[in-house]
């Protein structure tokens, strides 16, 4: 039961939820404790909280993920979860995620609810209809940034959001590929990538690909952020920071047996090895320079 349960609440997910980190970082408050811990309380605030979206969304779909020739093992759709014990679950979930989040701050509890209403309504409606479902999950994702800055109160910058809402459609566009090659017939996939072609999609990808690097580059060159860093030589992490995403674009054309990019960042040794780089360039600028 206790492993079926995690896996419904999709912890292996949980890495989406670092992005709750990024204002810490590029305030250059990493080595402040109370701002750590305060980040550290949002992020598993987050993760609870995205369970609870999970295992909605499990609910409403448990009929058409039984068709589907991957989701159908899901905890919910296979019946080894019962709706009932799914509910309880997520009520638990959405009761602690709620305190964490008032911990931190008022603004962070309100974003947090804000994202839980959001993804109610994708659950419903909103994730059938096509480009709106993209949107919607690329605004969690400002969500959970809206949430870092506010747990440490630190200004929301402007091309971060953007750079986050870029990075989080390309992802998206790339799970929606994958979906599409998984699918055998169209009458079998979920109505919002019924219209899209292989070739539309991959249009997407590239451009949100591209305007993701472009963001970060222009953030990196931002005299903001290199006042706040203490260093001008940020733009160096673009390097690695672009190999991470041309990896992905790599795994994303040439593997067809996931449906789920985020698999290629758990299981895939040269993606782990760009994001270790890129980690540690940003640790040696920040810190040496």
């Amino acid at each position: 039961m206790l492993k079926n349960i995690l896996k419904t609440m999709k912890i292996n997910h949980y890495v989406k939820n670092i992005i709750v980190f990024v204002p810490l970082v590029f305030s250059m408050n990493i080595l402040n404790l109370s701002l750590l811990l305060k980040s550290v309380i949002i992020f598993i605030s987050f993760c609870f909280i995205s369970s609870v979206v999970y295992i909605l969304n499990d609910l409403v779909d448990k009929d058409t993920d039984k068709l589907h020739p991957i989701k159908c093992n899901r905890p919910i759709a296979s019946g080894k979860i019962s709706a009932k014990t799914a509910i309880f679950v997520s009520v638990i979930l959405f009761l602690i995620s709620s305190v964490l989040a008032f911990y931190t701050s008022i603004l962070s509890l309100l974003t947090v609810l804000i994202y839980l209403i959001l993804n109610i309504f994708y659950s419903l409606k909103l994730k059938n209809i096509e480009l709106v479902d993209v949107v919607c999950i690329a605004l969690g994702f400002i969500l959970r940034i809206l949430a870092g800055c506010f747990a440490i109160s630190v200004i929301p910058s402007p091309l971060v959001i953007l750079l986050t809402f870029f990075f989080s459609m390309f992802f998206t566009f790339s799970k929606r590929k994958l979906e599409l090659l998984l699918i055998k017939t169209k009458g079998e996939c979920r109505n919002s990538i019924k219209g899209y072609t292989p070739e539309m999609v991959n249009q997407f990808i590239l451009l949100n690909a591209i305007l993701t690097i472009a963001f970060y580059f222009t953030y990196m060159l931002d005299e903001t952020t290199i006042q706040r860093a203490g260093t001008e030589f940020l733009y160096i992490s673009v390097i690695p920071f672009s190999m991470i995403i041309l990896r992905l674009l790599y795994q994303v054309n040439s593997i067809q047996t996931a449906d789920d990019p985020i698999n290629f960042i758990y299981k895939d040794k040269m993606t782990k090895i760009f994001i270790g780089l890129y980690l540690l360039t940003l640790f040696i600028l920040l810190t040496i320079y």
